[in-house]
């Protein structure tokens, strides 16, 4: 250490500033101290400024959600109250606050507020303005589109994914409506979006980690009752045995067991296909259908795919069928669905089977770019899925009633 900076000739110094009486130094030291206590004055004010802001934007908030499920008539006197509630009076502040309901059904609330300021008020501002605003929409939120529902409130392991299963979606969401213990087995990783599951209790084993929410608001179905009435007529086709070649079919009623051995190429013209019975592809065949509706009758009416089968099917894009790939009425007795293979598929539209319990055996390839699943269960067991929402994709719009969301 040198002489300049020794601790002695330091303290030397200080008490010279201490006993100087010429009066510069403290004159200099008031004069910059000045600045300094008005910008912490400053910070203050607007940090009481934007704590202001923040209470007043959950007020809006809470106001909107609270009034928007309320009768028409009601909602702005509701989320008045709820607001005034919440905020008036608070940090000295000016509020005014108003709520208008909207033509689409939303409700929007916006609110100033003038905050009083303490050390600006020495810089001429005496007050600080704020705004905020919310708009709150009837019915809950989901975050992505959903690709595949599972309607089963009563089936433990509603969502079976086993060892070697692969489900690539990484823009939607699985939702389980299953609140029985477990809800759901996790044997693998699933790359998707979200796994929403209503039931608190899932297991998740071998360290796989999905993307699963437990306690979640998983969606109803948005399906039940809307889609088109079939009037099933008299039967087009009996128990028909198609061996291997190329066969073309078209629309109509197929009764009974109709079976595709060996190999060969089956082509489906446009339209509606009833199926009162059952309908079986084996290994081999190639199913090209575009513009096609199939419609299970009942309980005893199956798709099935075995071995290896390469099937590229799609829904019509407009009519009374538009967007529905397969579907069945409501109210079926729950039966099993296997899937036992495919080379190589491709389905786009809805495919509604809310009584099926699905499960895929074997190695079934699926890539789809726009697809929407409701069955009642489904375990994957070997799959390699790669899928995408479709146009009938389902919106969370039909969840709780009740319940509401933020939309600004």
């Amino acid at each position: 250490m040198t002489a300049s900076t020794s601790p002695g000739l330091l303290r030397s110094q200080v008490r010279r500033f201490r006993r100087a009486d010429g009066g510069q130094i403290s004159m200099i030291f008031a004069i910059s101290i000045i600045p300094i206590i008005v910008s912490i004055g400053a910070a203050i004010d607007f940090a009481k400024s934007s704590d202001t802001k923040t209470q007043l934007q959950k007020a809006v908030d809470a106001a909107v959600l609270a009034a928007v499920v309320q009768p028409g008539a009601q909602q702005s006197a509701t989320a008045g109250s709820v607001f005034k509630g919440d905020f008036a009076g608070r940090f000295g502040t000016d509020v005014k606050a108003t709520f208008t309901s909207n033509t689409d059904g939303s409700l929007t609330g916006t609110a100033t507020a003038t905050v009083r300021t303490s050390f600006l008020n020495v810089m001429g501002t005496s007050s600080l303005g704020v705004a905020v605003s919310a708009t709150a929409k009837a019915g809950a939120q989901s975050r992505t589109p959903v690709c595949i529902l599972l309607v089963s409130t009563l089936n433990s392991q509603s969502l079976l994914v086993n060892s070697g299963a692969q489900l690539k979606a990484p823009s939607c969401e699985v939702h389980v409506l299953s609140t029985q213990n477990p809800a759901a087995i996790f044997n693998a990783t699933l790359n998707v979006k979200r796994v929403c599951i209503k039931g608190s209790t899932i297991i998740k084993n071998g360290g796989v980690t999905p993307p699963a929410e437990t306690g979640c608001a998983a969606i109803s179905d948005p399906f039940a009752g809307t889609l088109p009435a079939v009037t099933v007529g008299a039967c087009t086709t009996n128990n028909k045995v198609y061996d291997p070649g190329s066969v073309t079919l078209g629309p109509g009623v197929y009764c009974g067991s109709t079976n595709f051995n060996g190999s060969g190429t089956l082509t489906l013209n446009p339209g509606l296909y009833v199926i009162k019975g059952t309908m079986t592809f084996n290994s081999g065949w190639t199913v090209t259908g575009n513009g096609v509706t199939f419609y299970l009758v009942d309980q005893n009416a199956t798709l099935t795919f075995n071995g290896n089968v390469n099937a590229t099917l799609s829904a019509p894009t407009s009519g009374t069928y538009a967007n529905i790939l397969m579907y069945e009425p409501n109210g079926l007795s729950t039966t099993n669905l296997p899937i036992n293979g495919t080379s190589s598929s491709s389905y786009t539209g809805l495919m509604y089977l809310p009584s099926r319990n699905v499960t895929i055996n074997s190695v079934s390839t699926m890539a789809s770019n726009s697809v929407t699943m409701v069955f009642n269960t489904l375990i994957l067991n070997q799959t390699n899925w790669t899928i995408a929402p479709g146009a009938l994709s389902m919106s969370v719009a039909n969840g709780p009633a009740g319940t509401a969301h933020l939309s600004r």
